[in-house]
């Protein structure tokens, strides 16, 4: 089945076979046959808080079958169809992001404010529309969601981001307000138009390797919201979108905000560039910023290939620059003109 992030993607033709046996023997079985029924069976399941028959459904898998569907289960469990205020049929999601604070987490961040900075960076493409939710929310919480958890608060986010935050209370899901920052979660609903996404098929969803272009295309998206967000918020230290819940708790766990991690950030600024070029050759201007360092890279003839801000610590600094010089044929400074 691979990654059916919008719950649309296209199916076998396997032959079909009657709704027998239990909730979970069905979701075991049209699972295993990538059949169409599945997801409005799992959807009747989630709407209706069952975990216990996902939890059923689990145990009855082999062992390398457990975690792919759990997968499914839990990336589905936050996509629904529904008719927007609009009266059009969409595909909505949760997507999230998540933000590096500093200082007292009230009042919440300026919401609309972030969904107009993902909008003007263009991440998103087509006629989708992103809301972010006032809420500041605890990432070690939400790493106890089952499924029917995840689809319940997306239902009340789509109900509206009052209800969401109840919800959010009630469930302990809310940043403790009396911490000092540290990794927090924020939660927008992404609209699609359903017609986009029943044209998926499974092949989009593979993880395949992206284009030098869009590759660009996203990191530049991304730095462009990280810039706007710290500047709305002083609190902010960096901030980015991840995707699904699972994609959030993968990023917290792995430590991706460490030195290496930003220090692979921009060497993978430099991968891009460098596949621009015919010969691999860069050269680099940087400028020292309150936050780190900015670099201009160009190719062999003078021809700008990127630009970009990272931000680094006063220890990480030298070993940007370092990485660099060993990656490009030049390091100078930057005029100011070209900043």
């Amino acid at each position: 089945m691979g990654q059916r992030d919008n719950g649309q993607a296209g199916r076998g033709m396997a032959p079909r076979e009657p709704f027998t046996g239990t909730p979970a023997d069905r979701l075991v079985r049209l699972w295993r046959a990538d059949d169409e029924r599945f997801e409005p069976l799992l959807d009747e399941v989630l709407n209706a808080g069952r975990q216990a028959v996902i939890d059923a459904a689990a145990s009855k898998l082999r062992e390398d079958e457990r975690l792919a569907f759990l997968d499914d289960v839990e990336t589905l469990a936050e996509i629904i169809d529904r008719v927007d205020e609009q009266g059009r049929r969409v595909t909505s999601s949760l997507y999230w992001f998540i933000a590096e604070v500093d200082g007292a987490l009230a009042p919440p961040p300026p919401a609309e404010a972030i969904a107009a900075a993902v909008e003007e960076s263009e991440l998103f493409e087509g006629e989708e529309r992103l809301r972010v939710a006032p809420l500041w929310l605890s990432p070690e919480e939400l790493s106890y969601m089952e499924a029917v958890d995840r689809r319940a608060l997306l239902q009340r986010v789509v109900a509206s981001f009052g209800e969401a935050g109840r919800f959010a209370a009630e469930q302990e899901l809310l940043a403790d307000g009396s911490d000092e920052g540290g990794l927090i979660a924020v939660v927008g609903l992404l609209d699609e138009p359903h017609e986009d996404a029943l044209a998926r098929t499974d092949e989009d969803w593979e993880d395949e390797e992206l284009s030098a272009e869009e590759e660009e295309r996203i990191l530049s998206a991304v730095a462009a919201i990280s810039d706007s967000v710290v500047a709305l918020d002083s609190r902010v230290r960096r901030f980015r979108p991840v995707g699904g819940l699972t994609d959030l708790l993968e990023f917290v766990s792995e430590g991706a905000w460490d030195e290496e991690a930003m220090l692979d950030e921009l060497g993978q600024f430099l991968d891009v560039a460098s596949d621009e070029t015919s010969d691999g050759v860069l050269d680099a201007r940087v400028r020292y910023v309150a936050d780190g360092l900015e670099v201009l890279l160009t190719a062999a003839d003078g021809r700008m290939l990127d630009q970009a801000s990272f931000e680094l610590t006063d220890e990480q600094l030298p070993l940007a620059v370092d990485l660099l010089r060993r990656r490009c044929r030049a390091v100078e400074p930057a005029d100011e003109e070209q900043g």
